[in-house]
């Protein structure tokens, strides 16, 4: 059998290629997805416990610090869907819910206190929605 004819058999030697792939069986993997799930409803809950004034100045510095290893969770997510998509990274914005969940993570990445920072906790319980979109029970 001519090796030519089917390229995808011969191992991959190239460090790019091999981690395009990887993220891409990463991502596209149902524990991966249900990981990501998780951390949609603990975000959801987080941005619901911050909203009880008396908890937010008594852990205040704990929400926030989940807060902020939830966002960092979020970017990984990012990064390694645009990793994913190899050479073609603008691929991953043809998905609605990839630019919405781009859009979501930069609004919490914003630094805005007073008034502003109730329309910041709104940005980010819009993370929910992405449950919509994977919970078909939610539909």
């Amino acid at each position: 059998m001519d090796d030519a004819a089917e390229p995808s058999c011969r191992p991959v030697s190239n460090p790019e290629v091999m981690m395009n792939r990887f993220a891409r069986q990463l991502t596209e993997s149902r524990a991966f997805r249900a990981c990501i799930l998780a951390v949609i409803g603990l975000a959801g809950v987080l941005a619901g416990l911050e909203t009880d004034t008396n908890l937010a100045s008594r852990h205040g510095v704990l929400l926030h610090v989940l807060d902020r290893m939830v966002i960092g969770i979020f970017i990984l997510e990012i990064a390694l869907k645009l990793l994913a998509h190899g050479s073609q990274p603008l691929k991953y914005f043809g998905d609605g819910w990839n630019v919405f969940d781009c859009v979501v993570v930069a609004l919490c990445l914003l630094p805005v206190a007073g008034p502003f920072a109730a329309v910041l906790r709104l940005a980010r319980v819009l993370r929910l929605l992405r449950l919509v979109s994977s919970l078909p029970k939610l539909q």
